[in-house]
C-alpha cells in the first residue's frame, strides 16, 4: 500500500521499494487483456445497437478506452516488456443478445470489474509514472461507468 507521508514529502518523487519492472509488466499485461476484452464488448454493443445517438456515445467511450490500452502498452514497453496485444481474441466471440438495457447492465458490470482491478493496482507500490498512468485510466473508466449508467437509465425510461 502506498505511503501517503512519502507522497506528501516527496511530492511526485519516490523513495523506497517499488515493484520491479518484470512485476509491473506481468501486472499491467493482465490489465491490458481485461481492457482489450472490454473494448471488444463495446464493439459488440455498437454492432447490436441501432440507435444512432447511443452508438455515437458508445464509439466515443470506446475511443478513450482504446487510447487507455495504448497508455498501458507504452508503460509495459518502457519497462522492457512486450505488451499483450489481443491477437488471440476474435470480435465474434463477444456478442450480446437480448434487450438493450441488459446490454448496458453487462457493459457496466465489466467496466466496474475493470475499475476495481485498477483500484487494486493503485494499492500496490508502483513507480510514480505507472501510478500516474493507472490513475488517469481509472478516471477514464469512472467516466465510462457514469456514461453507461446514464445511458441505461435513459433506455429504461424509454421502455
Amino acid at each position: 500500500m502506498p505511503n501517503p507521508i512519502k507522497e506528501v514529502l516527496l511530492n511526485r518523487g519516490w523513495a523506497g521499494p517499488t515493484l520491479s519492472r518484470s512485476e509491473t509488466v506481468d501486472r499491467l499485461d493482465a490489465l491490458i487483456r481485461q481492457h482489450i476484452e472490454l473494448n471488444h464488448h463495446y464493439g459488440a454493443a455498437i454492432r447490436h445497437c441501432d440507435d444512432e445517438r447511443v452508438v455515437d456515445v458508445l464509439e466515443r467511450l470506446q475511443k478513450t478506452a482504446r487510447t487507455d490500452v495504448g497508455k498501458l502498452s507504452e508503460t509495459v514497453l518502457s519497462c522492457g516488456g512486450t505488451p499483450y496485444n489481443g491477437t488471440d481474441l476474435s470480435p465474434d466471440d463477444f456478442a450480446f443478445e437480448g434487450a438493450l438495457s441488459h446490454l448496458f447492465g453487462e457493459l457496466r458490470d465489466l467496466e466496474t470489474s475493470f475499475n476495481d482491478a485498477l483500484a487494486d493496482e493503485l494499492d500496490l507500490e508502483h513507480q510514480m509514472r505507472t501510478r500516474g498512468v493507472l490513475q488517469a485510466i481509472r478516471s477514464n473508466s469512472q467516466d465510462r461507468l457514469d456514461a453507461l449508467t446514464a445511458l441505461q437509465r435513459r433506455i429504461e425510461d424509454l421502455t
